[in-house]
């Protein structure tokens, strides 16, 4: 027999099932029960005054009930109560007695824990763009923290990182994007101070691009994530990282192990592998290279750039060219990159006649210095265009040796296409391939590199106020390394 109450209303979280056999109780005695909570993992207390005395296992099935916001069963609610035989019922008992009165008020209520928290504001600091239009547009503003709903967390960022696909995302505005107060963002390192898990409050989570694949589509199942259907992005389906609170789902949460977070690496250097530096490590994956091979790096000053160079030749032990604009280069001439580049070079002027030619030459006697002169004179292995300079992507299949990988990361605004020659490409058996980003695993791997001392990334912090002149530098290709956004003035 099932006794519904008088309201309908939905729960949406897990359900919870209350089961109790209860003997001989007299008229209005008051019961209470341990109820499990699958989805916070806590046990509850729930009391109710019935109407009549049972012998028998009462279940209520919370789904067609709701939740208050201070976390109670609310009272006259339309929960399901099963009746299951197990002992005759008293031989008196009148079945309509057993409608619970709405409007009682002793009818059943059910006391969940408080939503578990750490204190935080109101309000906070963010940089968002109040109208999307053909031109960055960022200020910053005051905005309310959101409350988490279930699934959700707030995360207080510690640190983010600016990447510059943050200025594709910022404009537009792009399928998909906000049009109004949107804010970028997608490299996040922050603690979690309030969520319905209270075993998650507290510890520190990284926030990126990828935020949730399936799993399991032909794509996720072929690591290509990025491809996935069902994927959930940052900033796009979800409020980027340029705030000082985000209220994110759980799901998109990247778990930092305690084993990198016990030691005193600074936690700015790992924003920065979860989205460069998991594209760095994809990137020099797909180049094959093997030890001792010449790998060139096409924007090697910039944040993804410096970081493939560390990879190569720190952890797959090739030897890097590293080629970026020459005003750039002539700074890191001045500077220890040793790490990261074995031979650093001006990127040629494009259309001033013979540069080309020249920068040729001086490329491939690069090459010959760095395999000590040994073997056939050629072009490298590899090489990988990190740039967001169109210019960059010119006359490709020159930088490489015949089977040499061109593989390309980044992407010049506007429309455009690369051109290669059939023949060559053919010919000599190039492989050309592109690389958007890697997932948790590779973002988890660089930060263990980072933690054993394998790579350094090179970090420049900077206010929160900074982010619009800085993503305005990224655009004008005026950065060189990571830059990083502190939170907290006290972590500059």
């Amino acid at each position: 027999m099932t006794v519904d109450y008088a309201s309908a209303e939905v729960l949406s979280f897990a359900s919870i099932s209350i089961s109790q056999k209860r003997r001989q109780q007299p008229f209005g005695h008051t019961s209470q029960t341990h109820i499990y909570n699958k989805f916070s993992r806590r046990t509850m207390i729930a009391t109710w005054t019935p109407r009549v005395s049972l012998e028998r296992n009462i279940a209520v099935h919370p789904f067609n009930s709701t939740v208050s916001p201070n976390g109670e069963l609310k009272k006259g609610v339309a929960a399901a109560v099963q009746i299951h035989n197990t002992v005759e019922p008293d031989i008196n008992l009148d079945k309509k007695s057993l409608h619970y009165e709405a409007n009682s008020s002793e009818s059943m209520v059910a006391k969940l824990p408080e939503m578990p928290g750490l204190p935080f504001p109101s309000m906070q600091r963010a940089i968002l763009t109040p109208e999307m239009g053909e031109n960055l547009n960022l200020v910053l503003g005051n905005i309310a923290v959101r409350e988490p709903d279930y699934g959700e967390a707030v995360i207080q960022i510690i640190y983010t990182g600016i990447c510059r696909s943050d200025a594709s995302f910022s404009v537009g505005p792009g399928s998909g994007y906000p049009k109004q107060n949107h804010i970028a963002g997608h490299e996040g390192i922050g603690r979690v101070v309030k969520s319905h898990d209270p075993f998650i409050i507290g510890r520190i989570f990284g926030i990126r691009y990828l935020g949730k694949s399936c799993g399991s589509c032909t794509y996720c199942i072929r690591s290509l994530f990025t491809s996935c259907p069902s994927q959930l992005n940052v900033p796009k389906h979800i409020t980027g990282t340029f705030q000082e609170y985000a209220t994110v789902p759980t799901s998109c949460l990247v778990p930092l192990p305690d084993a990198l977070l016990r030691g005193d690496v600074d936690l700015a250097f790992y924003t920065a592998a979860l989205c460069s530096g998991s594209t760095a490590l994809v990137s020099v994956r797909a180049t094959k290279a093997s030890l001792g091979d010449v790998v060139i790096v096409v924007g090697v000053a910039g944040a993804i750039g410096h970081l493939t160079g560390a990879i190569a030749k720190q952890v797959f032990g090739a030897r890097v060219i590293g080629i970026d604009l020459k005003s750039k280069i002539d700074i890191l001439q001045s500077q220890d990159h040793g790490d990261y580049s074995d031979i650093l070079l001006g990127a040629p002027e494009p259309d001033m006649g013979d540069a080309w030619s020249n920068f040729y030459s001086i490329l491939m006697q690069s090459c010959g210095k760095l395999r000590r002169n040994h073997g056939l004179r050629r072009a490298a292995e590899a090489v990988i265009v990190a740039s967001s300079s169109f210019s960059a992507f010119q006359r490709l299949d020159e930088y490489v040796c015949d089977g040499g990988r061109i593989v390309c990361v980044g992407v010049p605004k506007g429309n455009n296409n690369i051109c290669l020659p059939l023949h060559s490409v053919v010919e000599r058996n190039l492989h050309v391939s592109g690389n958007l980003m890697g997932g948790h695993r590779e973002a988890l791997e660089v930060m263990e590199y980072i933690a054993t001392g394998q790579i350094k990334p090179r970090v420049t912090k900077v206010a929160l106020e900074d982010i619009p002149e800085q993503m305005q530098h990224l655009v004008h290709c005026k950065t060189a390394g990571k830059i990083v956004v502190c939170m907290s003035a006290s972590q500059h």
